[in-house]
């Protein structure tokens, strides 16, 4: 019985220490992202674990500190960390009474631009998606209506055979904003060049 108790404590101590090896590569991280980099961490052979913090909410992902160059490069790869985007609500608050209409509309232009990053960044390979919206304020008065436009960034992994989606792209964007036409949107396509790694 004492052997037995002797032999839990042994390998209980053994876990600590394994465990106590480990450093904190990212912090704060939502679980869904947690789960995807702790993932491609492991099938990778990268010692690691994603532990949750109550007082934060988030989640922490820890790996072996020798590791850290190359998780930090193939998590770099995959897309991750992936850029907080903000919510309309977030971007929406009331800090004062008033708002001056230059700065509703400045709001809801960045607003659209980042809900449209959101939509393309969860497309398979995108690493990174950036989305430029413009919005005439047209007179009424005027006879020429200027159109509305808008530009795209894309770096994304070359596994990935996204140049094929370029046209799927454009329509996501004109569909997502109001008064913009396809023609009018222009997607500039960068494939990402990645170091070895080790």
């Amino acid at each position: 019985m004492i052997n037995k108790t002797f032999r839990h404590i042994a390998i209980a101590v053994v876990l600590v220490l394994l465990t106590g090896c480990k450093t904190e590569l990212y912090s704060n991280l939502a679980e869904n992202d947690a789960n995807s980099m702790l993932s491609i961490l492991l099938n990778n052979k990268i010692d690691s674990e994603k532990i949750f913090d109550k007082k934060a909410g988030a989640y922490f992902l820890h790996v072996e500190k020798s590791q850290i160059p190359q998780a930090v490069q193939l998590l770099k790869q995959h897309g991750y960390p992936k850029e907080k985007i903000s919510t309309v609500g977030e971007l929406f608050k009331k800090e004062g009474l008033i708002s001056s209409p230059l700065e509703e509309r400045t709001r809801f232009i960045f607003a659209l631009s980042q809900s449209v990053q959101e939509t393309l960044s969860q497309i398979d390979g995108v690493l990174v998606a950036r989305v430029h919206v413009v919005l005439p304020e047209n007179n009424p008065i005027d006879k020429e209506v200027k159109p509305s436009s808008a530009s795209v960034f894309i770096k994304y992994n070359p596994a990935y055979r996204l140049e094929d989606m370029k046209s799927d792209i454009k329509l996501i964007v004109e569909k997502s904003i109001e008064g913009l036409t396809y023609d009018k949107v222009s997607v500039v396509m960068v494939p990402a060049q990645f170091s070895a790694t080790n």
